[in-house]
This record gives C-alpha cells, sequence and structure tokens, in this order.
C-alpha cells in the first residue's frame, strides 16, 4: 500500500509542476502582407538540454500550439510553405512507376527557414506571436 501511495504523491508532484511551464503560442504568419495559406511553423531549441521543440500547422495564415507546447525558453523560428510551379513531375517511391505530381517550391525565403534568423523567448502562459515575412526582394 505504501508503494501506491508513493506513485500518487510522485504522479502529483510532476503534474504540478509541469502546470507552472505550460506555454501556449499562437499568431499570424504572412508574406509581404499576404496571409501564407498553408505550411508550417516550428520552434527549434537554441540549448536543447532543455527539452525538444515544437510545431504547428499555418491554416490560412494562422498557427496555434495549445497543450503540450514548448518548455520556456529562446528558440530559432523556421516557416515553410511549399507553392506549386504548374510544373508535372514523376512521383517517388512508393507511388507505381510513370504517375505524374504537382511540382512544389519553397515560397518562403531561406532566411525564415533553412537559415532562418527569426528568434523567439516564449515564457510560461499565452505567447502571441505574428511573423510578418519579406519576400526574395
Amino acid at each position: 500500500m505504501c508503494g501506491v501511495w508513493r506513485l500518487a504523491v510522485a504522479a502529483l508532484v510532476l503534474a504540478a509542476a509541469g502546470c507552472g511551464d505550460a506555454v501556449a503560442v499562437s499568431g499570424k504568419v504572412t508574406l509581404d502582407g499576404v496571409p501564407v495559406e498553408s505550411g508550417t511553423v516550428t520552434f527549434v531549441p537554441e540549448d536543447t538540454s532543455k527539452g525538444q521543440g515544437a510545431g504547428a500547422t499555418i491554416t490560412n495564415g494562422e498557427y496555434k500550439i495549445e497543450g503540450v507546447g514548448p518548455p520556456p525558453g529562446s528558440y530559432r523560428v523556421e516557416i515553410k510553405s511549399q507553392k506549386k510551379t504548374g510544373k508535372k513531375v514523376v512521383a517517388g517511391s512508393p507511388a507505381p512507376p510513370g504517375t505524374m505530381v504537382d511540382e512544389t517550391v519553397e515560397a518562403i525565403p531561406a532566411k525564415y527557414n533553412a537559415k532562418s534568423e527569426l528568434k523567439a523567448v516564449l515564457k510560461s502562459g499565452a505567447n502571441p506571436l505574428d511573423f510578418e515575412l519579406k519576400g526574395r526582394k
């Protein structure tokens, strides 16, 4: 019986510790003033010893991370969105040979994803965070 109580107390302590560090992030993403129709926002921790990052899907220019979000801290932010080129290309595996699909390219400049210069400091609680990106010009 003592073991059950210890487990219950340990579970309560862990739950209480986690409650203060709940992070929610939401906002809008625009490129040259136009909402990004679809894509992803990823928060990559600058100190990987403090946990993993988190990501969200962009839908009609908005994203939201709730519930089990990233822990508080400093992050590099990566934003990606694919756009169709109007060309067809041969699909890769596991599609049947000869299957054609729409070709897509990254619509967001590299300085916001692969070579991201975006930074964010997330704190416990709600973090409204909009990203107003500028195009390739």
